[in-house]
């Protein structure tokens, strides 16, 4: 019996540690991928800019010009922190962050959360996004009401990893 009660706390310990290695941050993969015309569309303006990318199965676009050696992407709960640049295909940018921003990966919209997994931490990607695997029919507005990414636009990102968590 005494044997019984020393193992009790061991017993229940294992339990916590590993249920909260199973816990969830709330986010779930998408499994949502772009129609046939954004395909099109987008693959159009990746041969006239004359790019060469390879293509997610979710439709996202990619070039990594790093792999990074530092850290790798197990889930959407992972803790990225990245400097980037984003824009769209005119060269037109519309937001960048030369000091690295720290973000979960889960918050991102579904086209980075498909590409980011695709470097390390030390790593470089560009990234080409359909409008459904980005912000989609609707305008994406500034404080003052200024629409700066208008609705159905094809994005580019180029992103420096600098670390994974």
């Amino acid at each position: 019996m005494r044997k019984i009660l020393l193992l009790l706390p061991l017993l229940f310990a294992i339990v916590l540690i590993s249920c909260n290695k199973n816990k969830s941050c709330g986010f779930t993969d998408s499994s949502k991928t772009a129609p046939a015309n954004e395909l099109t569309a987008l693959a159009d303006s990746l041969e006239k800019y004359n790019i060469t990318a390879n293509q997610h199965p979710s439709g996202v676009y990619y070039k990594v010009l790093n792999p990074g050696t530092t850290g790798v992407v197990s889930n959407l709960c992972a803790q990225v922190t990245a400097t980037y640049w984003g824009g769209f295909f005119d060269g037109k940018g519309f937001d960048s962050s030369s000091t690295p921003i720290p973000f979960t990966l889960g918050q991102t919209i579904i086209g980075w959360q498909k590409a980011i997994p695709m470097v390390k931490g030390g790593g470089e990607i560009n990234i080409y996004i359909p409008p459904s695997l980005a912000y989609g029919d609707k305008d994406v507005t500034d404080q003052t009401g200024k629409v700066i990414i208008p609705a159905n636009s094809y994005l580019v990102f180029k992103v420096q990893v600098k670390a994974i968590e």
